[in-house]
């Protein structure tokens, strides 16, 4: 029995030619054997040595930085560069900057410095579309790297793609002066709904990562399952199907665009796509592995670059791990324990096993404590997911109730906290 169930799971991965496809390219990607481009590499006709200023347009919400202490990072899209000489050259691609804390944070609610503000002066908002004239030193690396030390902010485009971006944020600005006001627990739904972790307290954060439960706090599929859901939940209720599931994406691209677009995340944006073309196509059903698969192809087609990007392996690897070790343990498994929780543990463990190596070269330990942390973790934080959305449309339409959610918000995460506390505990397995 076990044999057939092993020989039906491959028969059927060996007979997807979409799965073989994924399967060839990725090995000959990490092998090295066919070389990936980097469509955005950085070109200058000069050493960056030289550079003394750039021009161009922030292309990534800044994140704290673990480069060093006191800054953040962000990708910056180059449009010219000033030498040190004076002299100007066009340039062409992406370099990452790391933004000085008080730089960063001068709007931040909490967290804004001293600033004498003039007529002259322009707001320096470092947010996805913001164009900016930056002084600043070349610190090297093969991904190049500039540090900030003095910006001159453009604003946003007069375009309809500027104002949206502008748009955005101000959403993002508004969302942290909330989430400000819920404290502790206002910080933790901060980056899980924004990816914004500053205002995360650092033991939780780092409780996290000993808990191997880092992928909660990763922007993810499970987001973005979670906010499509009430879109399709309400929808069904006053639409008809075709209706909701269209509800259900728009909600799912709005919370990309909102958030930004990490790896993981434009991979489940892929895969939900996918589907929702697939449906309403009156399509034969798609299989989990063929939506996994064809995602992986079209993402390398779009951003080759994300190839070797640790949330970009954890999130296909995760899954493809849940798809295939998964089933087959929850076969085993389904047996001896209740359904659900046979359910969760193996989905849990084939998650684990697959993303392993990444995991070890990038943290040179694993966390297997995180196969059961995940199961009693993962209800508590969707439960906080909730409430949290629920909270934040009823605040933002009723502001006098803001203290009564952020009661019951924090009384929420210290039950969550707790738990991760313990979980951490737990030893980890070096190798």
């Amino acid at each position: 029995m076990v044999k057939k169930k092993v020989k039906n799971l491959l028969a059927l991965f060996l007979s997807n030619p979409v799965f073989l496809a994924a399967v060839i390219c990725a090995c000959l990607f990490y092998s090295g054997a066919v070389p990936v481009k980097n469509r955005k590499e950085f070109c200058c006709l000069f050493p960056l040595e030289q550079i003394a200023s750039l021009e161009g347009t922030v292309s990534s919400s800044p994140v704290k930085s673990s480069s060093g202490k006191g800054f953040y990072s962000a990708d910056f899209s180059v449009r010219n560069a000033v030498l040190k000489n004076g002299s100007k050259t066009s340039c062409l691609g992406k370099v990452k900057i790391l933004i000085p804390e008080e730089t960063a944070e001068k709007y931040f609610p909490g967290k804004i410095y001293s600033v004498s503000k003039t007529d002259n002066d322009s707001p320096v908002i470092f947010e996805t579309g913001n164009r900016f004239l930056l002084d600043v030193d070349f610190k090297g690396g093969d991904f190049p790297l500039f540090s900030v030390k003095n910006a001159l902010s453009f604003g946003f485009g007069e375009n309809f793609w500027g104002k949206l971006q502008r748009f955005r944020c101000l959403c993002r600005l508004q969302f942290k002066r909330l989430m400000y006001g819920w404290k502790e627990a206002g910080g933790l739904l901060l980056a899980l709904l924004s990816g914004s972790r500053e205002y995360t307290e650092s033991v939780t954060g780092e409780a996290f990562k000993n808990a191997g439960l880092s992928h909660i706090l990763a922007l993810s599929g499970m987001h973005l399952n979670l906010f499509g859901g009430l879109a399709f939940f309400f929808g069904s209720r006053i639409a008809k199907r075709s209706t909701a599931d269209f509800l259900q994406l728009a909600a799912i691209v709005f919370f990309v665009w909102f958030a930004g677009l990490s790896p993981s995340l434009f991979r489940a944006m892929l895969s939900s796509i996918m589907v929702f073309v697939n449906s309403a196509m009156r399509m034969r059903r798609f299989k989990g592995m063929t939506v996994l698969s064809a995602t992986f192809l079209v993402h390398l087609m779009i951003f080759p670059e994300h190839l070797k990007s640790p949330a970009f392996m954890l999130s296909y690897g995760a899954l493809a791990g849940i798809m295939s070790i998964g089933q087959l343990l929850k076969f085993f498994l389904g047996r001896t324990f209740f359904p659900k929780i046979a359910s969760s543990l193996s989905e849990s463990t084939g998650a684990q096993i697959f993303t392993a190596p990444v995991t070890l070269s990038l943290f040179g330990k694993l966390m297997p404590v995180g196969i059961i942390a995940s199961i009693i973790v993962s209800p508590l934080v969707i439960l906080f997911l909730y409430a949290g959305l629920f909270g934040t449309l009823i605040c933002l339409v009723l502001p006098f109730l803001d203290g009564a959610f952020s009661a019951i918000m924090n009384a929420i995460y210290t039950i969550l906290k707790e738990m991760v506390l313990f979980f951490a505990k737990a030893p980890p397995v070096s190798i």
